[in-house]
């Protein structure tokens, strides 16, 4: 007897369905085709004790398992529940009458079995679930973590299955699944409104500094690329660590995609729905490139896309080795990285906002009115090379960072004046967010610094005044194309931060002190 199971894998972050095809006839044999890894080839032992603990048995017959389409490699344990139902089915230890072919053909069904007959989750539960209900399927049966990962997906009921016999239940009749839905288990299957946030670091901890505060501000609101250097201690890095408090939550579109890509890394499944808060992603700069642009065995996102929709922070920038930072080159212009193989590529979303911080030279100190530089001028310029032209000309503010008054720093005095808290900063992001929302929202771009080249000259509109201006600038400093374009796209932001509908000299003439470059020593 002939069996059909539908079960899926991910390929990237395309699902691909998968048909287990079950037939059990006379001999004995056991057969499991269709291009299995390791891992799949040695489902039969856990399938054949998960069973004997619910009554069940592989029978001692020809069975052969076909993995459907043969040409896809098919890896991890996630198949398991799926053969177990295919071999019941197809050996009549399941009658039709009490599971039909037709029901079975309804559901979606993953999860690893455990020797006890228990389902442990696995990775990439969400995009195989979007993909299911593009294809029309009825229901995903899921473990239970891998099903609260989902519970905020609309257009496919999820059910939570524990062991093998929550999956019959499931499978044998609507009525004894409703009480397996995720959404009944969870309560409610709407997202859920953010609670109010909290953070460890706040804007409110840094004193001074109001002109890198200031630029902080605008990357945030228009999620521009920035590089803080300055000396040791002068809260380059706390500051980037406060940015988290001031970035406006994600949107439905942006909670999505970004949800997808944490669930092909296994990363979702603590988070118990989907993300709501931007990613701050801080890799060290020991890291490798394979873990920092993606790819390996698998072919995993990288920070560069675990950063999507939010913050890939860069601490001590000049650190990092050079094919590390140049492989930012690519995402950073076009917001995706491709992963090529022999046999297959992979894309991968990357927008995100970069924030690095760099000293000056080795020593820290160059510049420095405290602090006597060691270094020589070959050590600073060797140092300073280490970022590339191309890569400073991708980032749009250039901040330099100068060490912290003494009278800012100690309070002396009840006059003493108190740093402006994130809650009122994130307030102003946030509604010069909503402007930038409404004004791009029939656009396939959400921000400033995401606007192409063929619609600047439509949404940062100038005057002849502002015109003649900055004609004279990119003159004088000789700034590229790139770096014009950047200017108009942060004096755009800076004027919503404004709250003005067009773009001034005095937003223009902010944004100018800004695209310094930093490696100008």
């Amino acid at each position: 007897m002939l069996c059909k199971v539908f079960c899926a894998c991910c390929s990237g972050l395309d699902a691909v369905i998968i048909t287990i095809e079950a037939d059990v006839d006379k001999g004995i044999s056991f057969y499991l085709v269709g291009l299995p890894d390791s891992a799949v080839k040695e489902s039969q032992q856990r399938i054949s004790t998960a069973l004997n603990h619910y009554g069940f048995r592989i029978p001692g017959k020809r069975i052969v398992i076909n993995m459907a389409p043969a040409n896809i490699r098919k890896e991890g344990s996630a198949f398991d529940i799926a053969i177990a139902i295919g071999i019941l089915c197809a050996s009549g230890q399941i009658s039709s009458e009490t599971i039909s072919q037709e029901r079975l053909g309804k559901f979606l069904i993953m999860g690893e079995l455990a020797l006890d007959g228990t389902l442990r989750s696995f990775c990439g539960a969400l995009p195989i679930a979007i993909k299911a209900a593009r294809e029309g399927f009825e229901g995903c049966i899921f473990p239970r973590e891998a099903a609260i990962e989902c519970s905020e997906l609309g257009g496919i009921p999820i059910y939570a299955a524990t062991n093998i016999k929550d999956v019959l239940e499931i499978l044998e009749s609507d009525e004894l699944g409703s009480r397996h839905l995720v959404a009944n288990i969870k309560g409610n299957s709407t997202p859920k409104e953010c609670k109010e946030r909290t953070y460890e670091y706040d804007f409110a901890q840094v004193k001074g500094q109001q002109s890198a505060r200031l630029a902080l501000e605008i990357a945030a609101a228009g999620c521009h690329n920035i590089i803080l250097s300055g000396a040791p201690g002068c809260g380059k890095t706390l500051m980037a660590k406060c940015l988290p408090s001031i970035m406006p939550p994600l949107t439905l579109d942006q909670s999505m995609e970004t949800s997808q890509i944490y669930s092909v890394s296994g990363l979702l499944q603590s988070m118990g729905g989907f993300m709501k808060e931007a990613p701050f992603r801080t890799p060290h700069h020991t890291t490798t490139v394979t873990a920092f642009a993606g790819g390996g065995h698998s072919s995993l996102p990288g920070e560069i896309s675990l950063a999507h929709n939010g913050i890939l922070f860069m601490d001590e920038f000049c650190e990092f080795p050079r094919h590390i930072i140049e492989s930012l080159r690519q995402p950073m212009e076009d917001g995706t990285i491709q992963i090529s193989r022999v046999k297959s590529k992979y894309l991968y979303p990357a927008n995100f906002m970069l924030v690095a911080t760099m000293n000056p030279c080795p020593c820290g100190y160059y510049g420095s009115s405290t602090h006597h530089c060691t270094c020589s001028t070959a050590a600073i310029m060797k140092y300073a090379s280490r970022i590339s032209g191309p890569i400073l000309d991708r980032i749009d503010l250039h901040v330099t960072v100068n060490p912290v008054d003494p009278a800012s720093l100690i309070n002396i005095g009840d006059d003493h004046i108190q740093s402006e808290p994130s809650q009122a900063i994130a307030a102003r992001v946030v509604q010069a967010r909503n402007i930038q929302y409404a004004r791009y929202r029939n656009e396939r771009f959400a921000v400033n610094s995401h606007i192409p080249a063929s619609k600047l000259e439509y949404y940062c509109n100038i005057g002849h005044r502002e015109k003649s201006y900055i004609r004279g600038i990119v003159a004088k400093l000789g700034l590229s194309a790139r770096s014009y374009s950047k200017l108009l796209k942060i004096s755009r932001t800076i004027a919503d931060l404004d709250g003005k509908d067009f773009i001034s000299l005095e937003h223009i003439s902010k944004a100018l002190q800004y695209r310094s470059t930093t490696a100008d020593y």
